[in-house]
């Protein structure tokens, strides 16, 4: 699934292919229940002469800018990629990848194209981005992500760290992959209730975050430079095995595979205590 290294991969991706500037003259949807408002008619109409004026990241959560008619004011377009979706700026006459779902037509003969395999993506188009997003806390890749801010995310919650760390209000942007990595690089078991963390603990766990996800963009940055125009848009960036026979690499001990909250969870039960 598209996390925070992923979904800001794509952002830096669609600024890198020149979005910012280019305008929206049309768009083909091809599953209508991917937009979640307004209306399929409606969303097509505002969308339609918009020119995209930024491309910025909440979360896990694309949002792009639209100004109309010469004015940079106008909806913004978010995007949730859902479980396996992408996207791709490429020209018109390239033959699309069968999994395009939703395309929207460019006035520079280009194409921004939708992948979509399993059609768990969501479109808005709305005002104000504020009305259809989740509570999001600060970005962790932020200044303003530090040890107190997660540890006021934890304070008196005794459910296990790891169902916490995907609380979106608690970590905007993390995701199942990413909270087992950092959770390994912290050395905590994501079966801790999170109220018995201490506080270096937090630190810790804050410095595990942040060093989980820039390690995995620094990864992303020098695919995107080696692999244009069709740069990856999913890579294994975590240290920790996410197989049954893994070993851990810090120990060499069996990597243990449980469920936490029924997600799939990997860790070491001899290094992460």
């Amino acid at each position: 699934m598209p996390e925070l290294p992923e979904v800001e991969n794509t952002r830096r991706y669609l600024i890198e292919a020149g979005l910012p500037g280019r305008t929206i003259t049309g768009a083909d949807i091809g599953w209508a229940k991917t937009i979640q408002t307004p209306s399929l008619e409606d969303f097509v109409l505002g969308l339609t002469g918009g020119t995209v004026q930024e491309v910025t990241r909440r979360g896990k959560y694309l949002l792009l800018k639209l100004g109309h008619n010469g004015s940079k004011t106008g909806p913004t377009l978010v995007v949730h990629l859902g479980m396996t979706g992408g996207l791709r700026i490429q020209p018109a006459k390239q033959p699309a990848h069968p999994m395009v779902r939703h395309t929207f037509f460019l006035d520079d003969k280009t194409e921004l194209r939708f992948q979509d395999g399993r059609k768990f993506g969501k479109l808005w188009l709305t005002n104000d981005a504020k009305d259809v997003l989740p509570p999001l806390s600060v970005d962790p890749l932020s200044e303003g992500f530090t040890s107190k801010v997660l540890r006021d995310g934890l304070d008196g919650r005794s459910a296990p760290v790891k169902a916490l760390l995907l609380e979106q209000s608690i970590v905007s942007g993390m995701g199942n992959l990413y909270a087992d990595e950092s959770l390994f690089l912290a050395g905590i078991s994501p079966l801790r209730p999170a109220s018995k963390l201490s506080l270096k603990e937090i630190s810790r766990l804050k410095d595990g975050i942040v060093t989980s996800l820039t390690t995995a963009l620094e990864k992303y940055d020098q695919d995107r430079k080696g692999h244009w125009p069709d740069p990856a848009m999913g890579l294994s960036s975590w240290s920790i095995p996410r197989e049954k026979t893994g070993v851990c690499p810090r120990c060499g001990g069996p990597i243990s595979m449980i469920r936490v909250r029924a997600r799939g969870t990997c860790f070491c039960p001899k290094c992460q205590k």
